[in-house]
């Protein structure tokens, strides 16, 4: 296993500093796009639900952050970040069948 993340993180090294402004761009969205929008949506609603803003924002997030981890070789991140995208897909499901 050890020795597929590392030929991962080698692939990915031409592209570390794309993916970490990536990164940096799709954290700030979250932000300032992705928790105001749901904000207003409770707000408009009367009722807390999930706006779909906040939950692209958050799929891209993790989407475009896990490869930049592997490719800067953070391991310690990249659990926290896999559970954070496997959230991130059920509540994607989650919009689309209710």
């Amino acid at each position: 296993m050890i020795k597929i993340a590392e030929r991962l993180a080698h692939a990915l090294e031409p592209w570390k500093a794309c993916l970490g402004k990536m990164t940096l761009v799709c954290g700030i969205g979250m932000v300032l796009l992705g928790f105001p929008s749901q904000i207003y949506a409770n707000w408009k609603a009367g009722e807390c639900g999930m706006d779909p803003v906040l939950i692209m924002v958050a799929l891209v997030l993790y989407g475009v952050r896990i490869p930049y981890q592997v490719s800067a070789r953070v391991w310690y991140l990249l659990p926290a970040d896999v559970l954070g995208l496997l959230v991130s897909i059920v509540l994607v499901y989650q919009y689309m069948i209710y």
